[in-house]
């Protein structure tokens, strides 16, 4: 497998960063996750224009180019022979950093940031779980996935702290609640849940990633029918309702059938969640041409 970082295609084994980097440091750094279909990049701008402006938050110097990030991806396809394959791609941008500088807090944007660029294959489980729907457990009240819930950092602990609780469960993601116990997110997804035809996810200034296929699910929802609400709930009421699924660039719409052994609905995928889950691929694959 070969990667793109710092402006070099070299062997994935290869590939190092400083040790005085921030982002190994202090989890000092951004990323975005992009889905690829038959080696096109769905969604790119709206990625990169998150990415851009949470990298002006934390006084990066470095900005990404759109032209100039899918000419790197559509190389990595060629030289990873992905071009007819789905894939996801993972852009890290990290501080950078020197042993003369361990500790950044002036001067930011001199120092030059560690960027790299990768992809991956899609697994096939994926396919598979968004036909059967997923076992998703609850962490307890009050965990959530850092103080900066609305940027893609690298401090990502939490989030695997609540996936490895997930496996523990034999479950495949994990609901993350605050003190409040509202629901605000899962570990590597939003949120939705369906009751009487109305869609609610839970509103962003509770404390949660702004998911970009979040914002695409709301919108396609509208033009299926759906009533779009963004409202808080907590377990009980997700527990109750007719039919839940979460979002994300790879695993697109994803349903939930189970919580902690609890049944939602009649323990298969909504009918509303499928029509929604056709109705966003739909829409990806006439954005990019297909």
């Amino acid at each position: 497998m070969l990667i793109y970082i710092d402006g070099k295609y070299i062997p994935a084994e290869d590939a190092t960063i400083s040790l005085f980097d921030g982002g190994y440091l202090y989890g000092d750094g951004l990323f975005e996750t992009i889905r690829l279909y038959s080696g096109q990049p769905f969604d790119l701008d709206g990625h990169l224009k998150r990415l851009s402006t949470q990298l002006k938050t934390l006084e990066y110097s470095w900005q990404p180019a759109p032209g100039s990030i899918h000419k790197i991806i559509t190389e990595l396809t060629i030289l990873n022979d992905l071009t007819d394959a789905d894939s996801r791609c993972r852009i890290t941008v990290s501080r950078g950093g020197s042993f003369d500088v361990l500790l950044p807090l002036q001067d930011l944007h001199e120092i030059k940031p560690t960027v790299s660029i990768f992809l991956i294959p899609i697994a096939d489980t994926i396919s598979q779980m968004q036909k059967t729907g997923i076992a998703v457990t609850a962490m307890k009240s009050g965990f959530a996935r850092g103080n900066f819930p609305g940027l893609k950092t690298l401090n990502y602990l939490p989030t695997v702290v609540a996936l490895r609780a997930a496996r523990k469960a034999n479950c495949q993601e994990a609901l993350l609640i605050d003190i409040d116990n509202n629901i605000l997110e899962a570990a590597t997804s939003n949120v939705f849940i369906i009751k009487n035809s109305t869609l609610y996810t839970p509103p962003l200034e509770l404390g949660l990633l702004s998911g970009r296929t979040r914002s695409i699910a709301l919108t396609t929802a509208s033009k299926i029918g759906l009533n779009c609400v963004e409202k808080s709930f907590d377990l009980n009421e997700l527990l109750n309702a007719d039919e839940v699924f979460l979002s994300g660039s790879v695993k697109e719409i994803l349903p939930v059938i189970k919580v902690d052994g609890s049944v939602i609905g009649n323990g298969k995928p909504g009918e509303q969640t499928l029509k929604l889950a056709k109705k966003y691929r739909q829409g990806v694959l006439q954005s990019l041409g297909g």
